[in-house]
């Protein structure tokens, strides 16, 4: 991963030799392990700890010359199938003076440098903070942090070396008294969608937090809020 200039733009996430390599090596080393695959099965049946024997069997009682051809040709399409999920997987940020735009899992967003008020990294993940303090977005790059800070701070973002709001965060547990009860049915809802590992739709939450003035941060399973509404 790496850092790369084009005029009056930057790109932060996968070069073109990243993306060349994804597309080449998962499809390549997918059709490497079909061809071979029934071979593999066969070994495998001579372990006396080998799980899935009945498949195994299967594979391995394949005959004839056109058996590693389709294997092969199975194997590639899995790679290719790996491939897309890696590429859709990984944040491209594309970053002017003028705006900042950000691609992942086939969804694009886009914010005015007038609109981003800081720019941080938490807990792994880029934040990108609005004018009365909102989260405007928050992601993992696959970028290193100290690229990231060179490539917005030469764009004039204003990049800060943690979280402006660091110690504004309390923890939310059930019926909270400082929140609504607006507020403490999504945190319910979303403390589910995290449990269940449903990233998108703990994502949607916390945006219909932020409609409420409530800024949501999580520390593994855990979720803590601060109210905004002040510029970082």
């Amino acid at each position: 991963m790496s850092l790369h200039n084009v005029m009056e733009f930057t790109e932060l996430g996968l070069t073109r030799t990243d993306k060349t390599v994804v597309w080449t090596f998962f499809p390549v080393a997918g059709a490497a392990v079909g061809w071979f695959l029934p071979k593999l099965a066969h070994w495998a049946l001579k372990l006396p700890w080998v799980p899935f024997e009945g498949p195994l069997k299967l594979v391995s009682s394949l005959q004839g010359g056109w058996v590693s051809f389709a294997t092969a040709a199975l194997g590639a399409l899995v790679g290719g199938w790996i491939s897309l999920v890696a590429m859709r997987e990984t944040l491209q940020i594309r970053l002017s003076d003028q705006e900042v735009n950000l691609r992942i899992r086939g969804k694009e967003r886009s914010f005015k440098h007038g609109e981003v008020a800081a720019v941080f990294v938490d807990n792994k993940q880029l934040v990108l903070l609005g004018t009365d303090g909102q989260v405007l977005y928050r992601e993992k790059p696959e970028t290193k942090r100290k690229k990231l800070a060179e490539a917005f701070t030469r764009h004039g973002y204003d990049w800060r070396e943690q979280d402006p709001f660091e110690g504004e965060y309390s923890r939310w547990v059930p019926g909270c008294p400082d929140l609504s009860p607006s507020a403490n049915a999504l945190f319910a809802a979303r403390e589910k969608a995290i449990g269940r590992d449903e990233k998108e739709d703990a994502e949607d939450l916390r945006r219909e937090l932020s409609k409420l003035g409530v800024t949501v941060r999580d520390e593994g399973k855990r979720q803590y809020w601060r109210m905004h509404g002040r510029k970082p």
